[in-house]
C-alpha cells in the first residue's frame, strides 16, 4: 500500500513539473523566456542605422599584360661585318643615334668608282653643249651623254644608300636591351642585334564586357598594380577602345597608357587593372548587414516612427554597386529613412520594435 502512494506521487510530481515548464517557456506566454511573436504585443529589440548619401565609384577589374610604347627588334637592312658598336645594354638612346656600324671598305671603294664616272660624264656633256651650239656635235650625242650622267648619278646614290644603311641607327627614343652579336660578327637581315623599348610611357590592353561599351572612352582613369611593386598604384588613362566585340567573351578590347617616367614598368609585366567606369555623388547607401535577401528581391526594414509605438516597414529594394561594408540602393530608399541592422530575425512588416542602438553594431549608441 505505502509503496503504491509513493508511485503517485512520482507521477503528480512530474506531471507538476511538465505543466510548470510549459507555462514558463510557452511562446504565447508574454511573460515567459520565449517573449511574445513579432508583430505581437512585445516590442522586438533593434539596432537602426541612417541611411547614408554618399559617392559611389563603379570599377572594372581586370588583368593585362604592360607593353613599350614603341618596341623593335633592332636588325639590319643589308648583310655585314660588324665593324663597331655604339651602345651598352641598358643605355638611353636618342633618334637617330647610331647602334652598330657595319664594314663599308668595298662600298666606299665603289662609290668613289661611281662619283669619279660621274664627274667625267658631266664634262663630257658640258663639252658637246659647247660644240652643239657650232653644229659640230648631234643632238642624239648630247641627250646619249646626258642620259649618262643620269644613270652615273643614281648609281653613286644607290652606293651611298647601300654605305648609309650598313650605319643602323635607333628609330626613335628608346632603351635598348641585351646585346646578341659581338664585333667581327657576320649578320644578316635575319640577325637580332637588340631590341629597343620606348618606355617613356607603358601601354595595356585588357577586356571589359560589353554591358560598359555605353560608357567606354578615351581618357577615362584606370589604376594599375604590380607584384613587383606592392602597395603601389600606377595611374593612367584610356587611350583607346576597340570598334569590335569579342564574339566568343561578349568583351571589348580597351587600351590604356601610364607614365613611366623612372622606368619602373617594363614590358611584359602583369598587371591587375582597375578602371573606372562612372561614378555616382548622390548615391543611396546603407550598411550591408540590413540588406535582407530572402526570395526574388531583396528588402530591408524602415522604422517607422511614432508617439506611442515604433514599428518596422518592410521594403522591397533594388540593389546597385557594393562597397566594402555598405550597398548601393537604386529603388526603394531615400535620404532621412533609418533601415535596421540588427534584430532582423523577429520582423515581419507591421512588427513592433524597440530601438536599443544606433549605428552599425549592437552596442553602437546605446
Amino acid at each position: 500500500m505505502i509503496r503504491t502512494v509513493f508511485q503517485i506521487l512520482f507521477i503528480l510530481l512530474l506531471a507538476g513539473g511538465g505543466y510548470y515548464a510549459w507555462q514558463s517557456f510557452s511562446p504565447g506566454d508574454p511573460g515567459g523566456a520565449g517573449g511574445g511573436p513579432p508583430g505581437g504585443g512585445e516590442a522586438s529589440p533593434v539596432v537602426v542605422s541612417d541611411v547614408r548619401i554618399g559617392l559611389v565609384a563603379e570599377r572594372v577589374e581586370a588583368v593585362g599584360t604592360a607593353e613599350a610604347r614603341e618596341s623593335i627588334e633592332v636588325v639590319p637592312e643589308v648583310a655585314g661585318r660588324i665593324e663597331t658598336i655604339h651602345f651598352e645594354q641598358g643605355q638611353e638612346v636618342a633618334a637617330e643615334d647610331i647602334l652598330l656600324e657595319l664594314d663599308s671598305t668595298r662600298q666606299q671603294a665603289l662609290l668613289r668608282e661611281a662619283e669619279a664616272n660621274q664627274r667625267d660624264m658631266a664634262r663630257q656633256l658640258e663639252r658637246a653643249r659647247q660644240l652643239l651650239s657650232s653644229q659640230n656635235v648631234p643632238q642624239a650625242r648630247v641627250d646619249e651623254l646626258q642620259a649618262g650622267l643620269e644613270a652615273a648619278s643614281a648609281r653613286a646614290a644607290a652606293i651611298e644608300t647601300d654605305i648609309a644603311d650598313r650605319k643602323i641607327r635607333a628609330p626613335f627614343e628608346g632603351v635598348v636591351g641585351l646585346r646578341r652579336v659581338s664585333p667581327g660578327a657576320y649578320i644578316d637581315s635575319q640577325t637580332i642585334v637588340t631590341t629597343l623599348d620606348d618606355l617613356s610611357e607603358i601601354k595595356m590592353e585588357f577586356s571589359v564586357p560589353e554591358r560598359f561599351m555605353g560608357v567606354l572612352s578615351r581618357g577615362l582613369p584606370v589604376e594599375a598594380t604590380s607584384a613587383a611593386w606592392p602597395g603601389e598604384t600606377f595611374e593612367g588613362v584610356v587611350s583607346d577602345v576597340d570598334t569590335r566585340v569579342d564574339p566568343a567573351t561578349r568583351s571589348l578590347r580597351v587600351e590604356a597608357t601610364l607614365p613611366n617616367e623612372d622606368r619602373r614598368l617594363r614590358p611584359g609585366m602583369f598587371m591587375a587593372v582597375r578602371l573606372l567606369v562612372s561614378q555616382r555623388e548622390n548615391a543611396v547607401l546603407v550598411p550591408e548587414m540590413a540588406v535582407v535577401a530572402e526570395g526574388d528581391r531583396p528588402h530591408v526594414y524602415v522604422l517607422e516612427e511614432s508617439e506611442d509605438q515604433d514599428s518596422v516597414r518592410r521594403v522591397d529594394v533594388q540593389i546597385g554597386t557594393r562597397l566594402p561594408g555598405e550597398v548601393e540602393i537604386q529603388e526603394g530608399l531615400s535620404e532621412g529613412d533609418r533601415v535596421v541592422t540588427y534584430g532582423l530575425q523577429r520582423l515581419q512588416d507591421g512588427a513592433t520594435v524597440r530601438v536599443v542602438g544606433t549605428g552599425d553594431g549592437p552596442d553602437a549608441g546605446s
